[in-house]
């Protein structure tokens, strides 16, 4: 087999990959810029009891997002209701749901010895699986990022877009690291479910973390584990700043998350 044929070879899995999610990606487009249209929608109506609420005691509850103190006004608001719950915590466990289920479901359906015959190594297949969800994490990103343009501009709120372009290309960061880790895992255990619930612990219990760093001063540095902890939406929505370092660290956790993952695949012992 000639050299250019192998190279083709080596990227069916991802281009079949990008197949297999393209419906799931058009329904989790669709879904995710209805919850842009609806939460940019209705800001205007709740604009004065959110500004009430800036002079309550009731603030104190969101203590544990980051920007809390400025939920009153348009970019407080989508930070608090957009991205930091239904993008950091939603979209990241539906994403790695699915990348946690990536190679499992192939060993459980016992068609993972198809993938094998393909003249490519098991640490390829680990690495066209990552790269083939890439494609629907940003299309869901950056149609909803359109979505929130087109919404502000019909409702007329300030809103620097330039922020909005840097908050939406530093979450690919994030988002990464969580389809990393649920390769990883998906490598690990041979049910679909059981990777994929693991997945959504994991999320859940980084944004745990993050969030009792966030209210108790004496276990702030628990945060330090936690995805959410390098990836701060509020900072680029509003003053159009990045954390470098915390970006940094998500991708050197992705590459060295994907890396195990390749190696642990690689002497994983399957039954096929």
């Amino acid at each position: 087999m000639d050299y250019s044929l192998k190279q083709t070879l080596r990227f069916r899995i991802t281009i079949q990959t990008i197949k297999d999610n393209m419906r799931t990606t058009i329904i989790l487009t669709f879904l995710f810029s209805v919850m842009a249209i609806m939460y940019t929608g209705i800001y205007p109506a709740f604009k004065d009891m959110m500004q009430d609420m800036m002079q309550s005691t009731a603030l104190e509850q969101f203590s544990f997002i980051p920007g809390y103190e400025d939920m009153a006004s348009y970019v407080g608001f989508l930070n608090i209701e957009m991205y930091q719950i239904f993008y950091i915590l939603i979209l990241g466990i539906i994403i790695g749901f699915i990348a946690a289920s990536i190679i499992s479901k192939e060993i459980e359906s016992k068609t993972i010895d198809l993938l094998m015959s393909n003249p490519v190594s098991r640490k390829q297949i680990v690495f066209e699986k990552f790269f083939g969800l890439i494609p629907m994490m940003l299309i869901i990103n950056f149609v909803v990022m359109f979505t929130i343009i087109g919404m502000t501009v019909v409702i007329d709120e300030e809103l620097n877009f330039w922020y909005l372009f840097l908050t939406h290309v530093i979450s690919i960061f994030y988002f990464l690291a969580v389809i990393a880790i649920g390769v990883l895992i998906s490598t690990v255990f041979n049910e679909k479910m059981k990777s994929s619930i693991t997945m959504m612990a994991v999320i859940v219990g980084m944004f745990i973390l993050d969030s009792v760093s966030q209210t108790v001063q004496d276990y702030k540095n628990l945060g330090l584990i936690s995805l959410k902890h390098y990836y701060n939406p509020y900072d680029a929505l509003k003053f159009g700043e990045i954390d470098v370092a915390g970006t940094i660290v998500l991708f050197v956790v992705t590459i060295q998350v994907l890396v195990i993952a390749m190696i642990y695949f690689e002497h994983k012992d399957i039954q096929v």
